[in-house]
């Protein structure tokens, strides 16, 4: 019995075992699995790829044609040119040059040609045959106009042959771009003091280091400003690494009105099909007064009629003189009165017989700002204005301009 007790408790375990294997794969309310959709969605990524790098444009390709093709077989063309490189030297902006080149056929074959890539600025010109026989020839012109001023440039051309010895040539081309002419100084000469007894006087130069060229007239807006030239001397130019240049004389006489001046010149050439230079000479007609420079901590302006007394500390005060050549007065020049629109600031006039020389006097004019002045910054268009009547029957007055911080 107890066998037969284990036996059926063995049966009965399987029987429920098999049951549950049933209801769980073949029951109607079990979800049936399908092989083909995964349980677990699958993980995805997109890479984008880079764009492509940019290639710098050092070549213009579009003109260039088919290559030729390579001679296999006798008989053979052989490539023989002269001089592959040449100086174009200085050029000017939107200047064009020319130059030709030679490519000759010493082979045996007919020598096949085609124009290859070029840098961007060159065109190649005078190719005109494409097939060369032999002992023939044929010229190459690269021609090239610049836009800008460069130092340096090269520029080159390939040219595609059917030698297998030579299947590629190039020629090239260099130099510097360059201004037409070159004034010195730039704009403006300075013709300096003219007084009584001496006129102004200065020089200028012109030079072109690309072309020759000539001076066809000289034009002054003013009578009292003579403008003169010559040729600039080999040696000279030469330093300059001028092709031509000339140098002018320029010279502002005793008639010019008392004051500042600024006169303008014209200067007529054969540069660029008869350009016109303009220059601007300026200067100072200081009448019956030679001022030198200060003595002191102080900076003159003459053409302002201004002295830059620097900074000043109150404690200490400053003095500076500023010496002059009087002329055309026979008594002893005197200031009879002075006006300032700063009451503080001291001015007076000493004799200098240092720079006295015949009817000449020699004066210092002193400007002081004494101890414990008013702290105050007087500096353009601030500065303070001095005044000064004279015995001189030419220079009733003088006028001053001071400039100083007092701190």
């Amino acid at each position: 019995m107890r066998v037969l007790g284990v036996v059926l408790g063995i049966v009965l375990g399987m029987g429920a075992l098999a049951g549950t294997i049933w209801c769980a794969r073949y029951a109607p309310w079990v979800k049936q699995y399908e092989p083909h959709r995964p349980l677990i969605a699958p993980l995805t990524h997109t890479v984008e790829a880079p764009p492509p790098s940019p290639q710098a444009p050092t070549e213009d390709k579009k003109d260039v044609k088919a290559r030729p093709p390579v001679a296999t077989k006798e008989p053979f063309p052989k490539a023989a040119t002269g001089e592959r490189v040449f100086d174009f030297g200085s050029m000017g902006v939107n200047e064009e040059k020319k130059h030709t080149f030679h490519i000759s056929n010493k082979g045996q074959g007919p020598l096949e040609l085609e124009v290859g890539p070029c840098t961007c600025k060159c065109t190649v010109g005078g190719l005109s045959k494409k097939k060369v026989l032999p002992g023939e020839s044929v010229d190459v012109e690269l021609s090239w106009r610049p836009k800008e001023i460069a130092a340096n440039f090269a520029q080159q051309c390939t040219i595609w042959t059917s030698d297998p010895d030579s299947p590629e040539i190039q020629f090239k081309v260099y130099g510097k771009v360059d201004n037409k002419y070159t004034v010195i100084p730039e704009k403006v000469w300075h013709a300096g003091h003219v007084t009584d007894v001496q006129e102004g006087l200065t020089t200028g130069q012109v030079v072109s280091t690309i072309e020759q060229f000539k001076i066809t007239s000289v034009e002054s807006t003013n009578p009292h400003v003579n403008v003169t030239s010559v040729p600039l001397d080999p040696l000279t130019l030469i330093g300059l690494h001028g092709k031509a240049g000339f140098e002018f004389t320029v010279k502002a006489d005793r008639g010019m009105p008392i004051g500042t001046f600024r006169v303008p010149v014209r200067i007529h050439t054969t540069l660029e099909g008869s350009k016109t230079i303009e220059i601007d000479v300026t200067g100072t007609r200081s009448g019956p007064m030679l001022f030198l420079p200060p003595r002191g901590k102080g900076l003159w302006l003459a053409e302002k009629s201004r002295l830059n007394m620097g900074r000043v500390r109150r404690e200490v005060g400053s003095k500076v003189s500023l010496p002059a050549i009087i002329y055309g007065i026979k008594d002893k020049f005197k200031v009879l009165k002075t006006t300032s629109d700063a009451e503080y600031l001291k001015v007076s006039i000493e004799p200098n017989p240092e720079i006295a020389q015949g009817e000449q006097q020699g004066v210092l004019f002193v400007f002081e700002l004494p101890k414990d002045s008013p702290g105050e910054t007087r500096v353009t268009p601030n500065g303070v204005h001095v005044t000064l009547e004279t015995n001189h029957p030419k220079l009733k007055e003088i006028h001053f301009e001071v400039e100083f911080i007092c701190q």
